[in-house]
């Protein structure tokens, strides 16, 4: 696989964020969260609302990056210790889980 497949918004993050500061933290992740989910019609996704789903990434701004390469292609990010998806822990301690609660979204 292409290492953005691990990497993408970590990336990002790190690039446009902490880097260049082209835009603050919380306009990022409304770029890669509220923002897509509401284009496609999401309903329930993208935003930390009562009664939406909980899907969450907790992750420290200032260490996020990603380490995948064209050699190493599958390697998860640093500065992501936990990941909940429709509020179910996925990572833990930056450890997957092998939980998979996760579902095909269908507009």
């Amino acid at each position: 696989p292409h290492p953005r497949l691990y990497g993408a918004y970590p990336r990002f993050l790190k690039e446009f964020v902490n880097e260049k500061k082209m835009m603050s933290l919380p306009e990022a992740i409304h770029k890669i969260s509220g923002f897509p989910a509401g284009i496609l019609g999401l309903d329930g996704r993208g935003l930390l609302k009562e009664g939406y789903w909980a899907d969450l990434v907790l992750l420290d701004p200032k260490e996020v990056a990603d380490t995948a390469t064209y050699d190493q292609p599958e390697q998860y990010p640093e500065g992501i210790p936990y990941v909940l998806v429709n509020g179910e822990l996925v990572v833990d301690g930056g450890e997957t889980t092998g939980s998979l609660p996760g579902r095909a979204l269908r507009k």
